[in-house]
């Protein structure tokens, strides 16, 4: 006889005791151990599908660990963001993304269906949640609330407190008007650039040459503002990328290291770039700390300083940001004909996917396929033999 394995059951025996019909049925819990089930029917099926019914409850409420079918979605997205924190002490996560995932569960989830057992967490349940939120919030908040429900039900699962991820079954969240990149023409550049040397607000808080040099690298606000002058060699026309600047809650702003190892790179930078470097340097005086410190000669808030671009934009830039630099570097990349691999590595992505769907705009074809095509002209004249 086949050995029944860990959450598995036996034959189920019915039999017939004072006028009841009742089921008997063997299963083996997650921790190895042969209990028994009785359950008592109208019939020998119904006695039967009872006993079924309380094998795949009690298999289910104990896999293991803290969770249970009967524990609190509350609960296990605390426990969650736990582990979370233990990701981000260890360098794996960023804290500024915990902190998002932590506000939006306080604000909107634990409120609005923190109270569900964990057997209660069914795919149309939690589309429900999802589509009241896409409707009264966006879809931006959606797919945050998404990702916070799909990262800690798959933990959960790994715990023992659900068989399955019903977060995978849900509608698709869609961003409205789609992800198409928007960059700055050249015409358009100068014309930004003259506008903030023009603006006395942009000058005193170091926006020209900022702009400048994010045009000139393709860092994030992050990456850009965590440069200090140890990074850069100006011999060599090198800037070293290895930081980025976050806020965190209670602790201020701190540097830690980029978010992936493709984004801890190095890049050539174009003369002009390496000329307005050294310029700075001499009138600033500097040879340590960050390239563009705030007012103190520390760190920088990134949050500031967009806040400062929004500031200044005026009606003409006002679709302009700071990740517009980003974009604006990969699309004119790309029409230098650059690959996109070589633009990944420029912005710092891992993923060649990532830098085509999101920062590259579509184009017309290549040049050369037109030129094959113009072969099948249907109207040329047929060459005289």
């Amino acid at each position: 006889m086949k050995p029944i394995g860990l959450g598995e059951h036996g034959q189920v025996t019915v039999r017939q005791e004072g006028g009841h019909h009742v089921a008997y049925v063997r299963y083996r819990d997650y921790g190895g151990r042969l209990r028994r089930i009785k359950r008592l029917g109208s019939s020998k099926a119904d006695a039967s599908r009872r006993a079924l019914a309380a094998v795949a409850e009690s298999v289910a409420a104990g896999v293991g660990g803290d969770f249970t079918r009967s524990s609190k979605l509350a609960a296990g997205l605390e426990g969650w963001l736990a582990m979370f924190d233990g990701l981000v002490e260890r360098g794996r996560r960023s804290p500024t993304t915990r902190d998002l995932y932590a506000g939006v569960t306080g604000r909107l989830i634990v409120p609005a269906i923190g109270g569900l057992r964990l057997g209660e967490l069914t795919a149309p349940t939690l589309d429900r949640f999802l589509q009241a939120i896409l409707r009264e919030k966006g879809p931006a908040t959606a797919k945050l609330c998404r990702a916070v429900l799909s990262g800690a039900c798959g933990w959960l699962v790994r715990q023992g407190g659900l068989v399955t991820n019903p977060v995978r079954d849900l509608t698709p969240i869609e961003l409205e008007g789609g992800r198409a990149a928007k960059a700055l023409t050249m015409q358009e550049v100068r014309r930004w650039l003259a506008h903030l040397d023009a603006d006395e607000f942009a000058r005193r808080h170091d926006l020209p040459e900022l702009a400048r040099f994010m045009l000139a690298t393709g860092l994030r606000v992050g990456e850009a503002v965590g440069v200090t002058w140890a990074d850069v060699d100006l011999d060599a026309g090198v800037v070293m990328v290895q930081r980025t600047i976050v806020p965190v809650a209670g602790k201020g702003l701190l540097a830690k290291r980029v978010k992936s190892k493709a984004s801890e790179r190095g890049l050539i930078m174009p003369a002009w770039c390496v000329t307005l470097l050294r310029a700075r340097r001499v009138r600033l005086g500097a040879f340590e700390g960050p390239v563009f410190p705030d007012s103190r000669g520390g760190w920088r808030d990134r949050g500031n300083v967009g806040k400062a671009f929004r500031r200044v934009r005026g009606d003409d830039f006002n679709w302009v940001t700071t990740h517009t630099f980003r974009k604006t570097v990969a699309t004119l990349l790309d029409e230098s004909g650059a690959t996109a691999r070589m633009i990944a590595d420029q912005l710092g992505h891992s993923r060649v996917s990532m830098t085509q769907d999101v920062y590259l705009g579509r184009r017309a074809a290549n040049a050369p396929n037109a030129v094959a095509l113009e072969a099948y002209d249907p109207d040329a004249a047929t060459p005289s033999s």
